[in-house]
């Protein structure tokens, strides 16, 4: 008996991939150790968002080439995107209420006829700045943090009806941009791409070629890459933290304004 005890060794703690990935990658951010706390229940909440609306009716008319949907026009068709906006507000009125006043005018603002999926389409298009000042100006709302939340509200539906499109047609592969929504990559690993909208992995030959580390300390594991000749970044992640990869990005940016 004595002998089994001393032979056993205890069990390693099983490492929180997306803890870990979100430390990695926004470390160097500036935000507040608050800030980085509220930027990994964000991506947590999104992930929950996205896993609860499984199976909820969203209308998907794909393309015939790349990119293959219109999430503008998905955002504007959905049911679902007043009630993503919705959670995403009152989570950050959870860890903001010190900015309660801007966030529930957003809110109170949809009750009084603003347009949210109107809106949400705006965000494709190229006057879309000009339509979210003009559709704020009668609220007074600000836009840019308008276009803030709605951006990471949305990213939820995004997601989950990309990963639903999968299940049904096929992805064309070797493509610069997304080839199921256009959105730009952000993360390479082993030879594939990741959207920054949709999360959408796809082989691209180009995702293979050299870029420079960025200047500054690196973090192992999630490298910052760029190309000094088109000013492209991308993040270099290892394999076991690529599952639970996420852009970043919008979240921090929305963060930033609040606080």
């Amino acid at each position: 008996m004595a002998n089994a005890l001393r032979r056993a060794r205890p069990s390693r703690p099983r490492v929180d991939a997306l803890a870990l990935f979100t430390a990695l990658a926004a470390g160097d951010s500036g935000l507040s150790r608050r800030g980085m706390t509220a930027l990994l229940k964000l991506r947590r909440r999104q992930l929950e968002t996205k896993d609860r609306a499984r199976g909820a009716l969203v209308r998907i008319e794909p393309r015939a080439t790349p990119p293959l949907l219109d999430l503008g026009a998905v955002a504007a068709a959905s049911p679902l995107t007043a009630d993503f906006h919705s959670l995403l507000v009152l989570q950050l009125l959870a860890d903001y209420p010190e900015r309660g006043e801007p966030l529930r005018a957003q809110l109170h603002a949809r009750r009084d006829g603003l347009d949210l999926p109107a809106l949400a389409q705006s965000l494709w298009s190229p006057d879309g700045r000009e339509a979210l000042e003009r559709a704020c100006a009668p609220f007074g709302l600000d836009p840019a943090l308008l276009a803030g939340t709605l951006w990471v509200a949305l990213k939820p539906l995004f997601e989950g009806v990309a990963r639903a499109c999968l299940r049904f047609f096929e992805l064309p592969q070797g493509t610069r941009q997304c080839p199921l929504c256009g959105g730009p990559p952000w993360a390479r690993c082993n030879g594939e791409l990741r959207c920054a909208v949709c999360e959408t992995r796809w082989e691209c030959e180009s995702s293979a070629r050299p870029l420079q580390p960025d200047d500054g300390l690196q973090p192992r594991g999630v490298q910052r890459l760029c190309d000094p000749q088109t000013g492209e970044r991308l993040f270099d992640v290892e394999p076991g933290l690529f599952e639970a990869a996420y852009d970043t990005g919008p979240m921090i940016e929305l963060l930033r304004m609040l606080g």
